[in-house]
């Protein structure tokens, strides 16, 4: 993907980098980064997938430069932080994180049940450097060619496994809500009917506003209202629908703040449920959400890779603040 020059002075315009968020950590790299300052209320962070292209220590010094307060680590076969090795390069990446002044308050893994793999070590590492949070990157599917409330129904031994490694480590797994075709959670509701009757203190979800609207449209708020005990952790991306060339309507991800999701609204549910988990920025648009099975070759410029996602940045923010949040 190019930019002509006029598009990316008009981005960089639009998305102060670091002169703006943090004057003094745009000079610095990580290794020389000084104390964070005081965080908002809610620390807004980036999903590390999107930075798979790069070094681990360059990923830091990009995501604290775009002036995130967070990074959201990948512990996958294929991110920066390999399961079989997370006992020893976890502790190092968020070493190396808060040196930078940014939090590590949650990861995603590949965790389903107990029974996935390296499950308990990487909850256990985790634990030892204070992330409550997790999600997994893999998702609960139908069998269409079977009863679905029966398949719901079988979901909850499996879920339940998890208790008491989370209770163990002190450690929530927030399952993510998914509207890809056939994923279980795309609805919202089906993934609470599995989930209700465990304690919201060990089994949640990262709800994901983009993914909630790609599925339910303006009725989004109703699923979110019921689940909202449950809600954990928040993902952010923005979706609009569209009519393909054989009218066909469809999704497709868009900056935040040129497509449906209703930001204001959200937090403000959000606010009056007290809400308190991390939020996460995710990145599909303009080809940039990244791998989560090996690095990737980014196909522009730096500086036009941190207008665009600061922008977005920007844009959650600006809605946080209409909320008091």
């Amino acid at each position: 993907m190019t930019f002509s020059r006029r598009k990316i002075l008009q981005l960089l315009a639009a998305t102060p980098l670091a002169g703006a968020v943090r004057p003094v950590e745009a000079q610095q790299s990580i290794t020389a980064a000084p104390a964070a300052a005081a965080p908002a209320k809610l620390q807004v962070g980036l999903v590390s997938r999107h930075l798979q292209w790069t070094t681990l220590e360059d990923a830091i010094d990009i995501i604290a430069k775009m002036g995130f307060d967070a990074i959201e680590w990948n512990v996958r076969a294929g991110g920066h932080i390999e399961p079989e090795h997370v006992e020893r390069d976890l502790p190092r990446a968020v070493e190396l994180t808060r040196k930078a002044g940014l939090a590590v308050t949650m990861i995603t893994t590949s965790i389903q049940d107990a029974k996935s793999p390296y499950a308990e070590p990487i909850l256990q590492a985790a634990s030892g450097l204070g992330i409550r949070y997790y999600r997994g990157g893999q998702y609960f599917r139908y069998d269409y060619s079977r009863d679905l409330a029966q398949q719901l129904e079988a979901l909850k031994p499996r879920i339940a496994t998890l208790v008491a490694l989370n209770e163990k480590y002190k450690t929530a797994v927030c399952y993510h809500t998914h509207s890809a075709p056939g994923n279980i959670g795309g609805n919202i509701w089906d993934l609470w009917e599995v989930i209700k009757g465990f304690d919201p203190q060990v089994i949640g979800l990262n709800y994901d506003i983009g993914h909630a609207t790609a599925r339910n449209g303006n009725g989004w708020a109703d699923g979110a209202r019921i689940v909202m005990p449950y809600i954990l952790a928040l993902a952010i991306k923005d979706v609009q629908w569209f009519r393909d060339q054989k009218g066909t309507w469809r999704t497709e991800f868009v900056p935040v703040g040129e497509g449906m999701i209703d930001l204001k609204r959200l937090f403000e549910l959000l606010k009056a449920a007290q809400f308190n988990g991390p939020i996460n920025i995710h990145i599909e648009h303009d080809n940039l959400l990244g791998s989560d099975l090996g690095t990737w070759k980014l196909d522009m410029s730096r500086e036009q890779f941190m207008a665009i996602i600061t922008k977005d940045l920007q844009a959650v923010r600006a809605r946080m603040r209409e909320a008091q949040l």
